[in-house]
Order: structure tokens, then sequence, then C-alpha cells
């Protein structure tokens, strides 16, 4: 949902994008590096990778590059030691890959962004992936399921201030096309990423739903030629019965707030 903006602490906000960077391009990056690509003054980034340096939320090497640092791991460990949503969600997924050979994947939708909570890996393929556990909204199967469901004005403005980056020839990257696809998805209720995110690879998602109020995602992606060949109505109906199976687990939306 939409966030007033004038909560925003903007030097927060910058302290939060580089972490996202440092996730999302693994290995080292420079200072200079970073602050090109975010379109950061050099001083700013210097300073707040000064700081959470101090906290070891940030590590940096003998060539001063920066990567994400040890002391995430206690938080990690916390989230882990709190949430057993995958005793839950665990057996349905690995029935529904049983039946498919495909991967399913569960994600919730966290300030305008898919995060990727498990994966049960279905038969194995060839593709080089560089899917990371955060995933944007209008091109990820998941994430068009949230976007469909926004209120009008909500989508509105994730429309005027999202930055649209064509990670394939295929992303939908315009207002009427992401408007286009987003009425059928209200239509049928399964979301599409047709090589939008990864060449290669198509998905397909469902919502789960918990008193009438989406609370996550579902999908099943795969070699965009294997789900062909084994049909891709046979998927969808097999992921349908995935998500029915999890909406019917009673407290499973306390178990995947964040």
């Amino acid at each position: 949902m939409a966030k007033k903006p004038e909560y925003i602490v903007p030097m927060v906000r910058r302290a939060l994008q580089i972490l996202h960077f440092l996730l999302e391009h693994r290995g080292s990056h420079g200072i200079g590096e970073i602050a090109q690509a975010l379109n950061f003054p050099k001083t700013s980034v210097f300073k707040i990778l000064y700081t959470l340096e101090s906290d070891r939320l940030v590590a940096k090497d003998a060539e001063d590059r920066y990567s994400l640092g040890l002391g995430f791991l206690p938080f990690e460990a916390e989230i882990r030691n709190r949430w057993n949503f995958t005793d839950v969600t665990r057996p349905i997924m690995e029935r529904g890959v049983a039946l498919s050979g495909e991967s399913l994947n569960l994600g919730i939708c966290v300030d305008d962004a898919i995060v990727m909570l498990d994966t049960v890996a279905g038969e194995e393929f060839f593709i080089m992936r560089h899917l990371i556990p955060i995933a944007p909204l209008y091109c990820s199967a998941i994430g068009k399921i949230f976007l469909a469901e926004y209120e009008e004005e909500d989508r509105r403005q994730y429309l005027e201030n999202t930055v649209f980056t064509p990670r394939t020839i295929s992303t939908l990257c315009d207002e009427k096309s992401i408007l286009a696809d987003l009425k059928t998805i209200d239509e049928t209720g399964t979301a599409y990423d047709r090589e939008e995110y990864e060449y290669g690879l198509s998905c397909m998602a469902k919502g789960i739903y918990a008193r009438g109020e989406l609370i996550a995602g579902i999908s099943l992606s795969g070699p965009t030629s294997r789900l062909a060949h084994k049909g891709m109505d046979r998927m969808e109906e097999i992921l349908a019965d995935v998500a029915d199976a999890l909406a019917a687990e009673p407290g499973l939306g306390s178990l995947l707030q964040l």
C-alpha cells in the first residue's frame, strides 16, 4: 500500500536502497559504483557505508569495496526461530511439485515488492538464473497478483513512482500494457510472467486469501518450452489446487505476517 511521504526519512531510505543494491548485486562494490548506480552523492554513500560498517551490516575488503556483512546473521536467525510457516506450507507445496515437476514459490508483498519466503524446487533445468529474493511487482507473476489487488489510487501512485526497467524484451514497461494485463488478472485470477523476468523462464501465480484478504501468492515456474509441453492448463490446475489448500490452512495469515 502507498506510504505517506512525509513520514519517510530520506537518509534511512538511502541506506536501505544501498543495502538492497548490495543484496541484488552479488560480490563487492566500490563507493563510486554504488553512487553511480543509485544516483546518490559519493559523500552520502561514504557516510552511510561507514555507519553500516560500524555495526557490521556491511563489510569492507582490502580494496575498499563493500558487501553485506555478518551483522545481518542474528536477524536472520531470529526470524527463522520465530517463523514456522514452512511446517504448514512445505507439505502442500511438495505435493504440488510432485504432480507438476516444476518449482513452486511462496511470496508476500512488502513495500511494493515481492519477498520470496520459500521455494520447493522442481525438475532440473539448465537456464542461467539471476533470480533474487526480492522481486518487482510489475514483472513477476506474484507481484502482478498483488498489483491487481491494489486500490485504484495506490495503483496509480505505484505506476507514477516506479521506474520500469526491462529485464527482457518481453517485460511490460508501459502503463497501457500493464493495466491491460492487470485487467486480465482481475478476470481470471491468474497472473503470468511470460519470460518477462528471465529469458527462457515462465511463471504463473495465484493468490492465497484469508477471510477475503490477499495474504500471499504462490507461483509455479519452469522452462517455457517444458511448461508448454506439459500443458499450461494442467499446470494452472495444479497451481490452483495448491493455492486452495494453502488458503484452507487455519492461521496461515498470522504466520506470514512480517
